[in-house]
């Protein structure tokens, strides 16, 4: 749970003090990344309604899944509490878009599939948030995909940062060449950029996400024995 804890504070302190403008940061699979990731962008949204962020994962099954729960939340009587002067007023499931209080040429939020075409379709104003860019573990064996990820990751996504906008990265580290290790070699001298690298296993060799369920000690030895 201080863990988990860790990943909140990292957002808090980079939105809330401004203390980084990057922020990497490594889990295993299914232990919460996604999750986290659509609680701080409907935040996001909330307190910059007029701005566009700009949202990318490795398939339209994982942006499709983010848009549902940006969805829920700004639908939800919490969030119209909390920002009740940013309604959502617009949206478009099949463009995976939407739109709070104002309708204009760009989205409060765009997400799209890090393969699909960005052109047109929104910017980071404030963040650009990168979730899992890497398919999985065939992807992350192979040297010629990873490159091209980085490629499309540079092409398709950087550019479509604004001047001053932070970048966000949570995914789960498979190789060296993946692009959050590599941003994370980059950056390792960086004050600005904060990152977080939470194993399975803790110092005493047992699971850190035993307080999630289903994530045991035996869990992750029985997978490793088969990997």
């Amino acid at each position: 749970k201080d863990h988990m804890g860790e990943l909140f504070q990292a957002f808090n302190d980079m939105e809330v003090y401004d203390k980084y403008d990057m922020l990497l940061i490594s889990l295993p699979p299914r232990t919460g990344k996604t999750t986290t990731g659509i609680r701080f962008l409907s935040w996001i949204m909330g307190k910059y309604p007029e701005s566009t962020q700009l949202a990318t994962s490795y398939s339209d099954n994982i942006t499709t899944s983010f848009y549902n729960g940006i969805m829920e939340i700004v639908q939800g009587d919490r969030y119209k509490e909390v920002f009740s002067d940013a309604p959502l007023v617009n949206q478009n499931a099949k463009r995976e878009e939407i739109w709070l209080k104002v309708i204009k040429r760009y989205p409060s939020i765009v997400l799209i599939p890090i393969s699909g075409s960005m052109t047109g379709r929104g910017e980071a104003e404030k963040y650009l948030y990168c979730d899992d860019l890497v398919s999985g573990i065939e992807e992350a064996l192979s040297i010629v995909r990873l490159e091209s990820l980085w490629s499309k990751y540079t092409v398709n996504c950087k550019q479509r940062k604004k001047d001053g906008a932070k970048e966000i990265h949570v995914a789960t580290m498979w190789s060296v060449h993946d692009p959050i290790t590599k941003l994370a070699e980059e950056n390792k001298d960086n004050p600005r950029c904060k990152i977080i690298r939470i194993p399975c296993y803790n110092e005493d060799g047992e699971s850190n996400f035993d307080f999630i369920g289903g994530f045991s000690t035996k869990y992750y030895k029985e997978l490793e024995s088969s990997m």
